[in-house]
């Protein structure tokens, strides 16, 4: 064995997302650290995609995870096999999302975002969601280590897995640079006439389902006093995960109302520029495993209204306005907050921004690293 360990890397939700509607935040977190560990000299990649004809990453196409987990499961895989060969090439083998490679004899590594399947099966859509997550937590169980994304998820992981805390690492993830850039005033306001924004705005970033909780969101911003909510609208950001059959009933409702607008999907520097515009980013999700777009409006100068709860306060670190998302006053009055106390939106924007720089994508490689050279 060498002494630059050989790491097989999962990319297939990275390649699907690139080669369809876009990237969700597991593809976010696989392209930042192949990325980033690519430009050092420590490790080398050995890029992975299950059930994909061409990877646009140059990743080594397997079969489909389904047939892999199935010959794994019931011993049939070959040893001379494309998927065998491959994996007996690997020192260590990193599986960034939930589709675990069935191998034995190598130091398998998983990333666990959170627990959701286990903990909070409500914000599944599936109807085998139970027997998925059953697999899952098994083919979990059998990593020799496991990296997350926060404490909080961390201690959800050992609570909900039955799994080892000294096996578990937790790394945050890291804020692009580009964040931190500013845009011209001219180049906003070209965007923002394009998306046809004509007045100051509250801004929602984030996929449409439940677990989001837009429905007391939109609930609160529509209780706000005079004509503040058509004057401030709610700007959403976001595509629709999956709908609850209300939902997107309300985000409807609330633009017919002139109190809402649904830009659906935004490119990188509409999503920049719209943080960069806004009066202030409301994120006051059930539960986030991490809660990226925190810090993304964080390096934007944008003061953040989030939830009290999950890991929403230590990503936040003391930084933002909290608020019980399951109290539509308390959303109500951090709104207000935002908009009627300028010393504290300019405090909030200040401290936001200096708390962003502590999170970098090459802190998390470099992390990571570490983690392989445990597992070698």
């Amino acid at each position: 064995m060498s002494c630059r360990p050989k790491v097989a890397f999962g990319c297939t939700i990275l390649d699907k997302g690139l080669s369809g509607n876009g990237i969700d935040g597991i593809g976010h977190y696989c392209q930042e650290l192949l990325t980033e560990i690519s430009k050092k000299t420590d490790v080398q990649l050995l890029p992975f995609s299950f059930g994909l004809e061409h990877s646009s990453i140059g990743a080594k196409t397997l079969p489909t995870y389904t047939d892999h987990l199935t010959r794994g499961l019931l011993k049939l895989e070959k040893k001379s096999s494309k998927t065998t060969h491959f994996f007996n090439n690997a020192d260590i083998i990193h599986s960034t999302d939930q589709l675990i490679p069935i191998v034995a004899n190598k130091p398998l590594l998983a990333t666990v975002m959170d627990t959701i399947p286990l903990s909070h099966p409500e914000f599944i859509r599936a109807s085998s969601r139970y027997l998925k997550t059953a697999i899952w937590k098994s083919l979990t169980k059998r990593a020799d280590h496991i990296i997350t994304i926060s404490e909080f998820s961390k201690n959800e992981i050992a609570n909900f897995m039955s799994y080892s805390e000294e096996k578990i690492t937790s790394i945050p993830l890291g804020v692009d640079g580009r964040y931190f850039e500013k845009i011209t005033k001219e180049q906003i306001q070209s965007i923002l006439n394009e998306l046809a924004i004509d007045r100051s705005f509250f801004l929602f970033i984030g996929s449409i389902q439940p677990r989001k909780n837009l429905l007391r969101l939109l609930q609160a911003h529509a209780s706000l006093p005079k004509n503040y909510a058509r004057e401030f609208p709610l700007v959403i950001a976001g595509k629709i995960a999956w709908d609850d059959g209300e939902t997107v009933k309300a985000i409807q409702a609330a633009a017919t109302d002139k109190r809402c607008l649904w830009l659906n999907y935004v490119s990188d520097i509409e999503k920049r520029a719209l943080l960069q515009a806004t009066i202030g980013l409301v994120f006051v999700s059930h539960y986030e495993g991490f809660g990226l777009p925190i810090l993304e409006a964080f390096a934007s100068k944008t003061p953040v209204l989030t939830s009290n709860c999950t890991s929403m306060p230590e990503v936040a670190g003391g930084n933002a306005l909290l608020v019980d998302p399951q109290d539509t006053e308390s959303i109500r009055d951090g709104l207000l907050m935002l908009l009627n106390n300028e010393a504290k939106a300019h405090d909030l924007k200040m401290c936001g921004f200096h708390r962003a720089k502590q999170f970098t994508w090459d802190r998390v490689a470099i992390d990571t690293q570490r983690v392989y050279q445990s597992l070698f």
